[in-house]
């Protein structure tokens, strides 16, 4: 069984005055670098792009997850290759058309394929392609919204997809996003979620000093296997 849940943190939240001091810290720590991807349409705000994980490549060493919370995925995934993301992660709803072409693309250009469900998109759309995928993102809340409260149903979600991962001898990740912090992590973990995403609030905001926010957010992070 899992130790700990591992932990992607999402780079665009970095300090901008401070960017090099925290890549460089969270790049020792962190199990992935989750890139945040909008368009300002799929989500109603924008975030960092391809470049971004162009100007990191050189500097990292932990696998860059490019999250793409984008209207047309596919324009994208080239360049979030070439960029030297390890996975790449479109939205259900945006390859419903052309899912297997879409997945198949993105490991035909070397990096691992993801796909990120928002919190009413059912687990049955991604059935038949389950077999190609290395991860899965169950968003917790809707996308592109702070604020939010935890949805209590995407529980229920994760464990539908462990059981699933068990019935079928797949190994992909499982991987949670959204409105991340102290109080759900237990039930994340119980659930059976392998992957955290960390946003401001459960990383940045716990103290402008990263390693003092690194250690808070360490501290909360524990989980227990519960027999």
């Amino acid at each position: 069984m899992r130790d700990r849940l591992l932990v992607a943190p999402s780079m665009g939240c970095c300090d901008l005055f401070r960017m090099e001091e925290q890549v460089k810290f969270i790049d020792s720590r962190a199990d992935f670098l989750h890139m945040d991807i909008k368009d300002g349409n799929y989500v109603k705000t924008f975030g960092i792009g391809p470049d971004f994980m162009a100007y990191l490549k050189p500097h990292v060493k932990t696998p860059m997850d490019a999250h793409l919370m984008v209207k047309h995925p596919q324009d994208y995934i080239e360049a979030c290759a070439e960029a030297g993301a390890a996975y790449i992660t479109p939205h259900t709803d945006c390859i419903e058309s052309d899912a297997f072409v879409t997945i198949n693309k993105i490991r035909s250009l070397g990096c691992k394929a993801g796909i990120a469900l928002n919190p009413a998109a059912p687990l049955e759309a991604i059935r038949y392609y389950l077999p190609l995928l290395s991860k899965v993102t169950i968003m917790i809340v809707d996308a592109g919204y702070a604020g939010q409260k935890v949805i209590v149903q995407m529980y229920d979600k994760i464990r539908t997809l462990v059981k699933w991962r068990e019935e079928m001898g797949l190994k992909f990740l499982i991987e949670a996003d959204g409105s991340m912090n102290w109080d759900v992590y237990q039930l994340l973990y119980d659930a059976g979620a392998d992957v955290v995403v960390l946003g401001p609030p459960a990383l940045w905001n716990k103290s402008k000093d990263i390693r003092k926010a690194w250690e808070i957010m360490e501290a909360e992070i524990k989980v227990e296997k519960k027999i």
